[in-house]
C-alpha cells in the first residue's frame, strides 16, 4: 500500500517550522491514517494524542519514521505539548 501523501506535507511543515506542537500535526494528517500505519486501534491512538505524556519513546520513533523526520523532532513536538505546571508520574 502506498504511503499517504499528507505525511510529506506534515514533514515539510515541521521542517519549515510551521508546526510547533504535537497536536498541530493532526490538523493536516488524520489520526486514523497514522493509527492504521502503526497498527493501533484508532481509539487507543486518540487517547495517546490527548495525553501526550503517555506516548512511549518507541511510539514516538515510529511516528517520526512514518513522517520521515528525526526522532528528536517528534519528541520535541511532544515536549512542547506538555503542561509545565503539571507534575507527571
Amino acid at each position: 500500500m502506498a504511503k499517504d501523501k499528507r505525511y510529506t506535507t506534515v514533514r515539510n511543515l515541521i521542517t519549515g517550522g510551521y508546526i510547533k506542537s504535537f497536536s498541530e500535526i493532526w490538523d493536516t494528517l488524520p489520526k486514523t491514517i497514522v493509527a492504521r500505519d502503526l497498527k493501533k486501534h484508532h481509539q487507543t491512538f486518540s487517547k495517546l494524542i490527548s495525553s501526550p505524556e503517555k506516548i512511549k519513546f518507541e511510539e514516538a520513533i515510529e511516528i517520526a519514521s512514518l513522517i520521515e523526520i528525526e526522532s528528536i523532532q517528534i519528541i520535541n513536538l511532544i515536549y512542547n505539548e506538555l503542561d509545565p505546571d503539571k507534575k507527571y508520574k
